[in-house]
């Protein structure tokens, strides 16, 4: 079981990239520069990495099913 301060952690990085895209792309459209864009766009890619490391936990936290994995 995930404790509870391993999900605060992952949802004050998850805060934290959202807030650094925000700026990054607040400053990217204000000085116009391509590689403050490709920052920001970094930044949306690490908060997706987050989203998927929440989902992971979620999913880890899941009793067990009966499937043996193979469709149909």
């Amino acid at each position: 079981m995930v404790s509870g301060s391993s999900k605060l952690a992952v949802y004050s990085a998850l805060a934290g990239n959202i807030a650094i895209a925000v700026i990054k792309f607040a400053a990217a459209l204000f000085t116009g520069s391509s590689a403050m864009l490709s920052e920001a766009i970094h930044s949306v890619e690490d908060t997706g990495n987050q989203a998927l490391l929440l989902y992971g936990m979620h999913s880890a936290a899941l009793p067990a099913d009966l499937s043996d994995g193979r469709i149909g």
